[in-house]
């Protein structure tokens, strides 16, 4: 009997162990590979995070100067005779020191014109087919942009109605966060 299962021993072999000892290498590449793929992961998590906050607050400066500029269009054209001096006082928040100051130097003859002339305007930037304002941003940075925006503007001047149509070219600037018209030219 001992050598019948001496003989079960010997005719059935023992699968062959491995040790931990074969491929320590291997093992520690990988664990350093995996390592790396999760610190780089993490790393580029990080930087697309701070891309996407950068594309996003250039997106809300892109609104809040689209916004400042069609505000701005629409309070221009927009004025009465019973009321030019109001006019005067809603346009002068939306200007830089600058216009503010060279706005002010005209605003004497800018009430007594409106007044003399019995001069009404409802003006207001014109829209496309979707109806979004006709108010495109040029170029911009971090405190200027020139803005491009499209309005017409109903006058009556002593009784007569005329149609203006604008096209101007805004200058902003960003002061303490409010983006301001700095000037324009009509193109």
């Amino acid at each position: 009997m001992i050598e019948d299962h001496h003989q079960d021993a010997l005719a059935s072999p023992q699968p062959e162990r491995r040790g931990s000892g074969h491929h320590p290498v291997v093992a520690t590449v990988l664990a350093a590979l995996c390592v790396l793929v999760l610190v780089g992961g993490i790393v580029l998590g990080v930087v697309l995070q701070g891309k996407s906050d950068d594309i996003g607050a250039q997106e809300q400066d892109e609104v809040a100067v689209r916004a400042a500029a069609q505000r701005f269009t629409d309070t221009w054209n927009t004025f009465s005779a019973d009321d030019a001096q109001g006019y005067v006082d809603q346009v002068s928040p939306l200007l830089s020191t600058k216009f503010r100051a060279q706005f002010t130097d005209a605003a004497t003859d800018v009430v007594s014109g409106i007044q003399q002339q019995q001069l009404s305007s409802k003006g207001a930037v014109l829209e496309d087919k979707d109806e979004i304002p006709l108010v495109g941003v040029a170029s911009m940075d971090s405190d200027s942009a020139e803005v491009l925006v499209v309005a017409d503007a109903q006058r009556t001047s002593n009784g007569q109605k005329v149609l203006r149509h604008w096209r101007w070219q805004l200058h902003m600037v960003k002061v303490d966060g409010t983006w301001l018209v700095d000037g324009f030219d009509e193109i």
